[in-house]
């Protein structure tokens, strides 16, 4: 009687888990395939888990939505501090004025114009992101490096390319990272900072093998760089900055701060808006005028709410998720199938993980910003080790962040340079494949070993 009770449950439990696994493909097939959108493919597949895993209707009403809701809590109010600053940084000229000094500072050389270039950009991610500023800094990139001869779809590769790899970097995505299996946030720097080393390392190098010889006509000429500034400034709304030089430093203050443990990301990033808000107005107006810079404040917050809105949303879902999967009876039905799956021997866990980084693209598997995150979860309540799975999930982000066709910024700068975004992802997939691959076997000295 005994070992048919045993046998029965173990049964159950197998039905359970390929019941759960169901929900997981029907739900990531429709959100692959854009039928539904990821938002309500993650709610859904919160819910569906729940569901056949056995949680009662209260639990989910309860647990799953309710808590799920608050899961994310902190990374939700990181990214609304990051939209501040990134509208910030943007209306007072900060970004634009990043990129021209870069450009200036560039000189004839093909290749130094695309590294000081691709430096800015990276510089700019580290603590902004999101679409528009991407769209202002590629605007006045694109035909820089175009006129030095670099081909559209290689100046599209190097800025995503330069994206990707600074918001490694963002304080507001550490948090993000921290808060979807509970880690510390320092175990998020300690594998960021030699992986972020090695991402701008890769990036040079590939700059430094798709450099081409300055066209004809003399646009290659530190000239004919300023020419093209000067078209590219006449074309937009905005006239020559009168920035001062010194606020230019805001992008990387909050990162600065947070990684010398000066204090934590929030106080970082009101530090970042305040210099920001006040220093980029010349000399002290921003002291004088402190009204007028409370007011500009203010408003960076309004319209930085409103351009991470479906990030908060996004979050909103995945923490449906994770309170989901975190669930015992969850845990209990994957864990044995997953055990299976998953290596335990370290060696054989890097390279599975590092083959499969490109996983994470067109919303797959290992997409820590949709299935991913289910998955990472589910992992960490069997009893993976968190800060593993964790940058292991973000070494596969390496691989999405500047190669994801289906990205926004990607599809943007495929649209603004008339080329095929799928293009774009073939040509930089080797690069950002090596730099996910480091990412994993750091991931495994720090945590695994």
């Amino acid at each position: 009687m005994v070992m048919i009770a045993l046998s029965g449950a173990r049964y159950m439990v197998e039905v359970t888990a390929i019941a759960i696994l169901l929900v997981f493909l029907i739900f990531g097939a429709l959100m692959m395939l854009e039928v539904i959108p990821t938002f309500i493919a993650l709610g859904g597949m919160a819910i569906g888990i729940a569901a056949v895993g056995g949680l009662s209707v209260t639990t989910i009403f309860d647990t799953i939505i309710m808590d799920g809701s608050t899961r994310l809590a902190p990374a939700m109010m990181a990214a609304v501090f990051g939209g501040a600053l990134g509208v910030l940084a943007e209306k007072q000229g900060i970004l634009e004025d990043i990129v021209k000094t870069a450009a200036e500072l560039g000189g004839d050389s093909p290749l130094v114009m695309a590294i000081a270039l691709y430096t800015a950009v990276v510089i700019v991610a580290t603590s902004i992101s999101g679409l528009g500023a991407f769209i202002l800094v590629a605007t006045i990139i694109f035909p820089i490096l175009i006129s030095v001869g670099f081909p559209r779809e290689t100046a599209g590769a190097i800025t995503l390319l330069a994206y990707g790899n600074g918001i490694m970097l963002n304080p507001a995505n550490w948090v993000y990272y921290q808060e979807v299996t509970g880690i510390t946030l320092n175990s998020v720097i300690i594998w960021a900072l030699p992986v972020a080393a090695l991402a701008f390392v890769v990036g040079i190098l590939y700059v430094f093998l798709k450099v081409r010889k300055p066209i004809s006509s003399g646009s290659g000429t530190q000239a004919g760089v300023q020419e093209t500034l000067a078209e590219t400034i006449e074309s937009g709304s905005s006239e020559a900055s009168s920035t001062p030089k010194y606020a230019l430093l805001a992008p990387i203050i909050p990162v600065v701060l947070v990684i010398g443990g000066v204090t934590n990301v929030f106080v970082a990033f009101i530090i970042g808006i305040l210099y920001a808000a006040l220093f980029s107005q010349p000399g002290l107006e921003g002291f004088k005028n402190f009204g007028n810079t409370l007011r500009l404040i203010t408003q960076s917050f309004h319209e930085g709410i409103e351009r991470v809105a479906p990030a908060i949303a996004l979050m909103l879902a995945i923490g449906w998720l994770l309170v989901a999967v975190f669930s015992d009876p969850i845990a209990q039905s994957m864990e044995p199938f997953l055990r299976q799956v998953v290596p335990q021997n370290m060696v054989l866990y890097a390279v599975m993980f590092a083959v499969l980084a490109p996983l994470a693209l067109y919303r797959g598997p290992l997409n820590l910003w949709g299935l991913g995150s289910g998955i990472i979860g589910v992992l960490a309540a069997i009893g993976f080790r968190p800060e593993l799975i964790t940058t292991t999930a973000v070494s596969a982000l390496r691989v999405q962040a500047p190669g994801d066709p289906t990205n926004t910024h990607n599809a943007w700068a495929a649209e603004e340079l008339g080329v095929n975004v799928n293009d774009i992802t073939k040509d930089i997939l080797p690069y950002i494949w090596v730099i996910a691959a480091g990412g994993v076997i750091v991931s495994v000295y720090f945590f695994g070993m």
